[in-house]
């Protein structure tokens, strides 16, 4: 079962966005990434993100988030179409556990241990890429 404190520790962080994604007028143009977390009542999957951003062509967004040992774990990154996305997860080693390379990518696994890893969604084209990605 979750408790308060382990919620509160099961946050996420933008790790990186370059200069030219910070300088590009189109991303500074375009809103914020919107979040919004979810706590499931039975706290059998903890905390939940249902956020939209957009990556730049050429660049990879990379966020971190807290999986919990021996829980199925799950990242579903949905793009716009226009590029193809490909989604990594990462363990705190910078092992990798799991990918997928399609544009509506899914990345399940059961983390070994509590801790961080790293999802990064890839944008292997030309032009940027609005996307969807969910941790139910």
């Amino acid at each position: 079962m979750m408790t308060k404190s382990l919620l509160t520790a099961c946050t996420f962080t933008l790790l990186s966005l370059n200069a030219a994604h910070a300088a590009n007028s189109e991303a500074t143009a375009a809103a914020p990434a919107s979040v919004t977390m979810i706590t499931d009542t039975n706290d059998k999957i903890g905390p939940s993100i249902d956020l939209y951003d957009k990556v730049l062509a050429g660049y990879t967004d990379t966020w971190t988030f807290t999986f919990r040992a021996n829980s199925e774990a799950r990242v579903t990154v949905e793009g716009d179409g226009d590029t193809d996305l490909d989604l990594y997860i990462y363990d705190e080693n910078n092992n990798l556990i799991t990918s997928d390379d399609d544009d509506n990518g899914i990345c399940t696994w059961t983390p070994k241990w509590t801790g961080t890893f790293k999802i990064k969604i890839v944008n292997r084209g030309n032009v940027y890429n609005r996307y969807h990605l969910m941790i139910p």
